[in-house]
């Protein structure tokens, strides 16, 4: 029986598309990228950003350092940056709101300072919600403040431990393969989500899948 449900976000609840970042960090840098293919180098600072083990400043200084075009100036890097958030379906919020009346609802989310920072602009611009966190989930889990990120092995046993919940009563929903593998492995029940379909609709089905 599940009783706690653990979302991703980008690609589960907030709309996302990371070739339009990479599309745009290629043109800025004069470095090509894909989501799929990320030069070494590059990965490199991208993944220490998301484990918070650099700070934001740092991580723009390190895109400039390895540009091949002219010095990028650092507005131009953020807007790149953050060109994959896509913004919000507001159905989702009412959805969040309605399963915290039958489950603890978590977010687990490989993210970074500029994404959040973007996120709860946009929250309160748009949607006029300044207590995202608290308001639909009972515990948020961001990578670059728990440093450390899925598919990591501790990052699973880590909401175990805080949340103090049983892994298979536990739903993991994301839209990366290796991270739904690496929960599954952690005893947690998962899926695979296509970030094409609408979550909303698919988590009936996912429910009675388990």
């Amino acid at each position: 029986m599940i009783k706690n449900i653990i979302f991703d976000f980008g690609g589960v609840l907030l709309n996302l598309d990371q070739e339009l970042t990479f599309s745009e960090l290629s043109e800025v840098t004069g470095i090509p990228m894909t989501s799929e293919d990320i030069p070494a180098h590059i990965f490199k600072v991208l993944l220490g950003y998301e484990k918070g083990e650099i700070n934001t400043e740092t991580f723009l200084w390190h895109l400039q350092k390895e540009s091949t075009t002219l010095i990028p100036q650092p507005d131009r890097l953020i807007k790149a940056w953050n060109a994959m958030l896509l913004g919000w379906d507001p159905g989702k919020f009412d959805f969040l709101l309605e399963l915290r009346k039958d489950y603890k609802v978590f977010l687990l989310s490989n993210t970074n300072e500029l994404h959040i920072e973007w996120v709860l602009r946009d929250l309160k611009k748009n949607h006029n919600i300044t207590d995202f966190d608290t308001r639909f989930f009972d515990r948020t889990f961001y990578s670059h403040k728990m440093k450390m990120r899925k598919p990591e092995e501790q990052i699973y046993r880590t909401v175990i431990e805080e949340t103090g919940v049983n892994a298979s009563e536990t739903l993991f929903i994301d839209d990366n393969k290796n991270n739904v593998s690496a929960a599954i492995s952690a005893g947690w029940k998962a899926i695979l989500h296509d970030a094409k379909t609408d979550i909303i609709d698919q988590l009936p089905t996912y429910l009675r899948s388990i």
